[in-house]
């Protein structure tokens, strides 16, 4: 979809033809030679109306007496800072900055002829990322001092010196909307939305704190009801989320939506409710106008674009201002000036029902329903709701689908401001009651908790359970068809293959071999943590990122002959370096633990790469490192450290043994991959990647064969191992052992051919083979097959 032609038919306002536009009308520009911050709006005795601008060097009072010609009456220099923020609080305005000073106080009753103005340091706060006030108190975010919390002030004595009231200082804190002494906290660094009881001003009680996927909570804001708080993540990609927290220790999360002008690239800045509209800024893609009257279904209405700059990237608006006594909005675009612009608000038009299987009329989950012809679209809830809409309205062919089902279509007749339900069932196709048993190889004990995922052909569905304390997985409604199939628990190997589900075959089992070994195709447990504002480690199949030149920085794909397309990496959104590697602190992957009492001389074996470059300097090495430890939860060891520069075509290490570390090897242990970049902005890239890790048994005493050098591998398709040897010993024999050290076939070599050949099943996985005969033991040797 290209942003200048998006609903060009529908524009209503074309004083910009080059803006794209709907339901919102350009009435001014003012341009400054500095970039801009932040934006707030102003109201004097007289009905008058201001823009108080934050600026890269200072604060810019605007007039807005003619809203088409905005002029700058007053201009308060200040020391340099990227961020700005301005609230205000009767005739006065509060500043916050990142670099020095404090709080910069602004007395405006003397609009538009004069104003008073100081700076002052607040309880220590010397700088502060952002600022709120709601009713007397003023709040100052992500502090310098505080634990980077909140500092809570009292304005009632007098706003002109405010008195510190308490903190907030559980985490960083981004941002945050208070009412009736309740916090919606944006914690942007822990992902989180923090609901605070701040009745008690020196005591806030946290009631929540919910994480959610992808989230970078940037900022929050409640709607008038009070029962709908909205987010934003500042990431490409990102959504406006709303929650229900009518039950403030239980957010429940309802909706998202993303800006249409770049299909949902763009960055969204921050967001404010307005009559039960959302007015949110995004990064490149200027403002959006959503209705928000029904929470659960967020619907776009009007957007403005204010920068020709496209898709993400940290340019463009950073602030928009919707609660002026006119209407009008004010954008503070990060290049491109002062915006005033005229919204025409209009409710949007409704969709919604329940959606229900025809023949059990149980709900349906996951069906698709779009409104042919538009970029709406939905998945239906677990109650089998699902919610659309349309800025306009009018006649649709509306689509819905799901895997197991026939698809459906049916014509509706939309109008703006009014609700349509419809209520459908859909028609499945065979079905079979599915029977999954997952075994110990070894002891044929069932395996509780093995992931069992099942994927249709051309990924159309996929289907994952977890096995109960019997080893079983049931589903008694399961599509017939013909999957891809992976099964996997920590502590055995992950075995893959394809099935055939139908009236026949619908009892099936698998039996998983002892042994730590992941290839991340499923989730096993690993854990990540960290302080970084992006590039944190994430499981999926890798996005490789490339120079202008065409150089490769990243890797575009996982190790070729391992289980799957996934590893885990450090930030995965691809494309130009530096815009998802770490950032700004560090990342740290965790193994789940592991028992290793029943090895004898257990070896770390996995795969990686790195990079590790800046360019200050002209380019150079980068002072980041990728590090690997092993730790019992006591002592922890590193046992290797990257440093770069650039590294990234996937290396192997097998050398670290644990014995030269732990002696004793009666208790759990983990491993741990750790890098970081301390560094903010695009100057140093920090990207890492591990796959195919492993623990293995090995046998440090055994002797080199010598000119016997041989050569293996695993035939996928016909599940046959073939081994040759260039010299072949008298009597020998080939030996093969799972990845526990456990044997599992012996094999005598034809003396004729010079090689062996196993008949029976072996899935492509990881083996030790040892080559045998009366003189000595040749080394163990992997076998890596598909």
């Amino acid at each position: 979809m290209i942003k200048s032609l998006l609903f060009l038919c529908l524009l209503t306002c074309l004083a910009l033809p080059a803006k794209a536009q709907l339901g919102v009308a350009f009435l001014g520009q003012l341009n400054y030679t500095a970039e801009l911050n932040d934006i707030w709006g102003y109201v004097d005795g007289n009905g008058r109306e201001y823009a108080l601008v934050g600026l890269t060097n200072g604060v810019s009072i605007v007039d807005l007496f003619d809203p088409a010609n905005p002029t700058q009456i007053h201009f308060i220099p200040g020391v340099n800072s990227i961020w700005r923020d301005l609230k205000t609080f009767g005739t006065f305005a509060y500043v916050s900055n990142e670099t020095a000073n404090g709080t910069l106080i602004i007395d405006l009753s003397g609009l538009p002829g004069s104003i008073v103005f100081k700076d002052t340091v607040l309880a220590g706060v010397n700088t502060a990322h952002n600022v709120w006030i709601a009713d007397d108190q003023l709040y100052l975010i992500g502090t310098n001092n505080f634990n980077g919390g909140i500092a809570r002030f009292s304005l009632g004595p007098d706003p002109w010196r405010p008195q510190f009231a308490g903190a907030y200082t559980e985490r960083y804190v981004h941002d945050v909307f208070v009412r009736n002494d309740t916090a919606f906290s944006a914690e942007i660094s822990a992902g989180f939305l923090t609901i605070i009881d701040w009745t008690n001003p020196s005591n806030p009680l946290v009631l929540s704190s919910t994480d959610y996927l992808n989230s970078f909570t940037h900022n929050t804001w409640l709607n008038d009801a009070g029962d709908a708080c909205f987010t934003t993540d500042e990431i490409p990609e990102g959504f406006v989320y709303s929650w229900d927290v009518s039950d403030p220790v239980n957010p429940v999360q309802l909706d998202g939506i993303r800006s249409s002008l770049s299909q949902g690239r763009a960055i969204p800045h921050n967001v404010h409710v307005f009559n039960d509209y959302l007015v949110t800024s995004y990064y490149r893609d200027g403002v959006q106008i959503v209705d928000a009257s029904r929470p659960w279904n967020l619907v776009e209405v009007a957007h403005f674009d204010t920068n020709p700059l496209e898709d993400d990237g940290f340019n463009g608006a950073w602030g928009a201002y919707p609660f002026l006594p006119s209407g009008r909005i004010l954008i503070s675009d990060i290049e491109e000036g002062l915006f005033v612009l005229q919204p025409t608000y209009q409710r949007a038009a409704f969709l919604e029902g329940t959606i229900r299987d025809g023949v059990t009329q149980a709900p349906v989950a996951n069906v698709s329903v779009k409104l042919l012809g538009t970029d709406q679209s939905d998945l239906s809830r677990t109650t089998g709701f699902y919610a659309v809409g349309n800025a306009l309205g009018g006649t649709f062919q509306v689509a819905v689908a799901k895997y197991g089902y026939l698809p459906d279509t049916v014509t509706v007749t939309l109008t703006p401001g009014n609700l349509f339900e419809l209520d459908l069932d859909l028609t499945p196709i065979g079905r079979v009651p599915l029977s999954i048993f997952v075994r110990d190889a070894v002891t044929l004990a069932p395996i509780p908790g093995a992931t069992v995922q099942l994927t249709a052909p051309n990924n159309e569905a996929t289907f994952t359970y977890q096995t109960i304390s019997n080893g079983l997985a049931l589903d008694q409604y399961f599509v017939v068809n013909a999957y891809e199939v992976l099964v996997g628990k920590w502590g055995f190997e992950t075995q893959g293959g394809t099935v055939l589900v139908d009236s026949v075959n619908y009892t099936l089992t698998y039996d998983l071999q002892p042994g730590y070994m992941d290839d991340f195709v499923l989730d096993l447990g690993w854990e990540v943590s960290g302080t970084a504002e992006r590039g944190i480690w994430e499981r999926g199949e890798p996005n490789g990122t490339y120079r202008e030149n065409g150089d490769i920085y990243a890797p575009e794909f996982d190790l070729p002959f391992d289980l799957g397309d996934a590893c885990y990496v450090t930030g995965n959104i691809g494309g130009a370096p530096f815009g998802d590697d770490v950032d700004n602190g560090y990342t740290l992957l965790a193994s789940p633990w592991m028992d290793l009492s029943g090895y004898q001389e257990p070896v770390i074996n996995y795969f990686y790469w790195f990079l590790n470059w800046s360019l200050r300097d002209g380019g150079r090495p980068a002072n980041d490192f990728l590090a690997v430890s092993i730790t019992d939860g006591v002592d922890t060891v590193e046992i290797k450290r990257y440093i770069g520069p650039f590294d990234t075509l996937w290396r192997h290490e097998t050398q670290f043994h644990f014995m030269k570390h732990f002696q004793d090897l009666q208790r759990d242990f983990r491993v741990l991959f750790y890098t970081q970049d301390f560094e903010s902005g695009n100057q140093d890239a920090v990207e890492a990647a591990i796959d195919g890790f492993s623990v293995v048994e090995t046998n440090p005493t055994s002797l080199d064969p010598g000119e016997n050098k041989g050569r293996w591998w695993v035939n996928a398709e016909q599940g046959t191992l073939h081994l040759g040897w260039e010299r072949i010993p008298p009597e020998a024999a080939f030996l093969i052992y799972n990845a526990m050290g456990q044997l599992i076939g012996n094999i005598a070599i034809d003396q004729s051919t010079g090689s062996a050949r196993w008949q029976g099943v072996l899935p492509g996985q990881l083996y030790l083979i040892r080559l045998e005969d009366k003189a000595h033991s040749g080394p163990w040797k992997k076998v890596l097959g598909q």
